[in-house]
């Protein structure tokens, strides 16, 4: 999780709290605090909650203080929605690859009769989001090494974006596998992953797809970040399928087919690497 400080009514980290949470990241020093799941610990009260540093739809990240051996972690507090298959914890506590973040504790709540999940994770500086200057070819490098663990172990990330690729001292670490998957040859939903970086058979509606998904949508955030602002962003999806469409060109009736086209998509020829983004780059400057 990011260490991006927001107003809350809880305790504010001081100076000092930094200091140490920087130094809390060299991860020899980290306890793992899963050894600690067996004891007879309420969990609840093992952590305490410092800071809020994130809000999503179904999540909040704090900054939490191990109160029983010390540290500070990022937690995420995960509304548990009996409508909605939540694999989460499953997929993610199975995760062991130096560059997935990895699980350091969870536990369960319930408050006014509603459960909530809480992961318990490394502070990182940040993400690539929000990351000034990065070494492209080694977090390409260690992007595609952490994608194709997830191949191997046929997991769909299915949420790649540079807010949940996190950032420490030149290395970059995946999390946030809410919307992840075991690819067991079921249907999934089309309707994944933020349209800037979903790849054309999600944009199509298919129903079957793979990891593929996940090489796409690190193209687009390798490329964003080369550029400073995202490769294709339409206003819906049939804006964004043009857009693709504009740099790699109309598919062909065979690519149709297989991509499961339904729309009528203008005939536009494909452009060449460096003429495209040179035109890109141009529209910035002006």
């Amino acid at each position: 999780m990011q260490l991006n400080q927001i107003k809350s009514k809880k305790r504010r980290v001081t100076p000092s709290d930094k200091h140490q949470l920087s130094t809390s990241q060299e991860r020899c020093q980290i306890h793992k605090y899963l050894t600690l799941n067996h004891q007879n610990i309420n969990k609840s009260q093992k952590y305490q909650i410092l800071d809020q540093i994130g809000q999503g739809s179904y999540s909040t990240i704090f900054i939490v203080e191990n109160k029983l051996h010390g540290g500070y972690y990022a937690m995420k507090k995960v509304l548990q929605d009996p409508k909605q298959i939540n694999r989460e914890l499953e997929i993610h506590m199975n995760m062991n690859h130096p560059h997935i973040a990895p699980l350091r504790d969870y536990y369960y709540s319930v408050e006014n009769k509603v459960k909530y999940l809480h992961l318990v994770m490394d502070l990182y500086q940040g993400n690539l989001k929000n990351a000034i200057r990065v070494p492209l070819k080694r977090v390409a490098k260690q992007l595609f090494q952490a994608l194709e663990y997830l191949e191997s172990q046929h997991v769909m990330h299915r949420d790649l974006k540079p807010a949940n690729i996190l950032y420490q001292s030149g290395n970059i670490y995946l999390a946030d596998f809410g919307s992840s998957k075991k690819m067991d040859g079921s249907k999934s939903l089309s309707y994944v992953c933020s349209r800037a970086y979903r790849a054309p058979e999600l944009l199509f509606g298919q129903i079957f797809y793979n990891t593929k998904i996940d090489i796409w949508a690190a193209g687009c955030i390798l490329a964003e970040l080369e550029l400073g602002k995202q490769l294709f962003f339409g206003q819906n999806t049939v804006d964004q399928i043009v857009e693709i469409c504009k740099f790699l060109g109309t598919p062909n009736e065979l690519e149709k087919a297989e991509l499961g086209c339904q729309f009528q998509i203008p005939n536009l020829q494909a452009k060449k690497l460096n003429i495209y983004l040179q035109s890109i780059k141009k529209n910035q400057l002006q």
